[in-house]
């Protein structure tokens, strides 16, 4: 029975994460299709993840990648049944992002380091304050405009530099992901292909 009832509350937690996730998913007002979780390759070189979706489902490379938070990466290789996610906490990656009480736009870049982001191009004298959320821009085509990204966590001038040294905490807390959302821009709908799956993994089309 103490077995049981351990399996009964791991399933509602698992059925709390998917209705947040499914929330989340109507307020974007874009096509997506949800995946899971099945392998993490996280060190200071590499932040990746694997999912259980690929191109059967009309995945592709540069797709956009959430959570039930924010923003966690976007797709940089895809196979038929699964897909790599590159984290914006890689250090290879970057993300146009705008200071939201502000408007500024600037760069965030990955540190390498879970849950951490740099803000390399900040002039000392910029509007930014800790705590300041920061959103993706929309700019080069690859985030839509308006997904939440990080939260400045600190502030340090740099003597004889002319940039600030800048960090984030990403609002979506990378080794707890198990539940992904992927997302298209565009409004017209993304056909499986065919032989895939129609039960429980569909994509679904939310507006506002």
């Amino acid at each position: 029975m103490e077995a049981k009832l351990q399996k009964f509350k791991a399933l509602e937690k698992e059925n709390t994460r998917l209705h947040s996730l499914l929330e989340s998913s109507f307020k974007l007002g874009e096509q997506f299709i949800s995946a899971e979780l099945i392998n993490v390759n996280q060190n200071q070189n590499t932040q990746h993840i694997i999912i259980d979706k690929g191109s059967r489902f009309n995945l592709y490379a540069g797709q956009t990648a959430l959570n039930e938070d924010g923003v966690i990466g976007q797709i940089i290789v895809v196979n038929p049944l699964t897909s790599s996610i590159m984290l914006i906490t890689d250090p290879n990656h970057a993300v146009p992002i705008e200071i939201n009480r502000t408007g500024l736009r600037t760069i965030a870049s990955g540190s390498g380091i879970p849950n951490r982001l740099t803000l390399p191009y900040l002039p000392h004298n910029t509007d930014i304050q800790i705590g300041d959320l920061l959103t993706t821009t929309g700019l080069g085509g690859v985030f839509p405009k308006g997904y939440p990204v990080g939260i400045i966590t600190q502030l340090t001038p740099i003597a004889g530099g002319s940039f600030m040294h800048a960090e984030a905490e990403t609002v979506a807390k990378i080794e707890s992901i198990r539940d992904i959302l992927l997302v298209w821009s565009k409004q017209e709908p993304i056909p499986l292909l065919s032989g895939a799956p129609t039960e429980h993994e569909h994509i679904t089309t939310s507006e506002h």
